[in-house]
């Protein structure tokens, strides 16, 4: 049996490892690099793409970090990304070094590129900033900006995440939104993503997304930032009154494949087991 066991090649284990980590639970990621080292006994094979796999993770899941003295984090997304570990926070205006693997930052400069549509990226930010204060306890943001031929467009993303691996469960919560605007007109569309990870005696993954897309009368920074602002938390609320939704459905067909009564088709008299045990105890103290 052994002798016909297949071989995979170099390639394919490299493509089946991209994969395996791609898929990896919120806050797991490094659980699931040391449950495949074990596996695959090629470390070689791990330390020469864990690189190129952590960045796209990284970007993918928009990680939060912390730049300099600032108490608020930037998110790691390709809009943010300048090439060769180079990224860009466009609140405290400065270009950072990201360390992928060790998720340190270094070499901190200031930023002297000039954004045509700052004021509409700050407008947007400022109230983003507010509205997601409110509803994520430990959210982070990044809004970014910049000018295509005639249109303005706002790129928002949103991050936040809970890991309770004390508890046996991961979660995070992204979403992704972009303002196109053109003369007194704006387009938004918005993707939204959660994804959980129950791991007690067992293994539950629930993954859920929606995307949004509508248009906003806008004429001016002040107006597009509320109206853009409303339009992701109706999205919001609509996708999380689906989610509940669905979860009420689930604990009914979960209730429905339990089995309700046992093979004598009577219920269990729990009093009467308990009463029981309390006499025979009596006894027993009695007797000694």
């Amino acid at each position: 049996m052994a002798k016909n066991k297949p071989c995979l090649s170099r390639e394919s284990k490299v493509t089946i490892l991209s994969s395996i980590l791609s898929q990896a639970p919120p806050g797991e990621f490094s659980e699931v690099v040391n449950d495949l080292r074990t596996l695959l006994h090629d470390d070689n094979l791990i330390c020469e793409n864990i690189g190129r796999i952590t960045a796209k993770y990284n970007l993918e899941h928009f990680i939060p970090v912390s730049v300099g003295a600032g108490t608020e984090k930037v998110l790691i997304t390709e809009h943010g990304d300048l090439r060769n570990g180079c990224f860009l926070d466009p609140k405290q205006k400065v270009i950072f070094k990201f360390d992928h693997l060790n998720k340190t930052v270094s070499d901190i400069k200031p930023c002297t590129v000039v954004n045509p549509v700052e004021n509409w990226r700050t407008a947007i930010e400022s109230a983003l900033t507010s509205y997601v204060k409110k509803h994520y306890p430990k959210g982070n943001l990044s809004v970014y900006g910049k000018k295509c031929r005639d249109q303005k467009i706002i790129t928002a993303c949103i991050e936040s995440h809970k890991f309770q691996r004390n508890e046996f469960w991961n979660g995070f919560w992204k979403s992704e939104w972009k303002l196109v605007h053109s003369a007194s007109q704006a387009e938004v569309s918005g993707i939204i993503k959660v994804k959980a990870h129950y791991f007690e005696e067992g293994s539950i993954t629930l993954i859920s997304n929606t995307e949004v897309n509508q248009k906003l009368p806008v004429n001016n920074e002040c107006e597009g930032a509320t109206e853009f602002v409303k339009a992701i938390e109706n999205a919001d609320v609509d996708f999380q009154l689906a989610l509940m939704e669905n979860y009420q459905k689930l604990d009914s067909l979960l209730k429905g494949l339990r089995r309700q009564l046992p093979f004598t088709h009577t219920t269990v008299d729990w009093d009467k087991i308990i009463n029981a045990k309390i006499v025979r105890e009596m006894d027993l103290a009695q007797s000694l």
